[in-house]
């Protein structure tokens, strides 16, 4: 039986950061891997992982998707963003 009314679910704007980001990471890493074959070079499955860097608590890593949508706003219209 169809829905006879549809509602859009609205999706918050820090969920959707967090989906970008990963298409562009897999978009990138899609990228690097045709770069090689094309220049010849084999792909031997290697991925680094850097586990020495600095651990970002989870407000801290809430503060970096923030300041991204505030990029992003900004961008779209054209405003500017503020300090970094």
């Amino acid at each position: 039986m169809p829905h006879e009314h549809s509602e859009k679910i609205s999706i918050h704007p820090k969920h959707q950061a967090r989906d970008r980001f990963g298409k562009e990471a897999l978009h990138t890493a899609h990228g690097i891997t045709e770069a090689l074959a094309e220049a010849g070079v084999a792909d031997d499955g290697v991925v680094v992982l850097r586990t020495d860097g600095k651990r970002h608590s989870f407000a801290e890593l809430e503060k970096l998707i923030d300041d991204a949508l505030a990029e992003d706003e900004a961008a779209a219209g054209g405003a500017d963003p503020g300090p970094p």
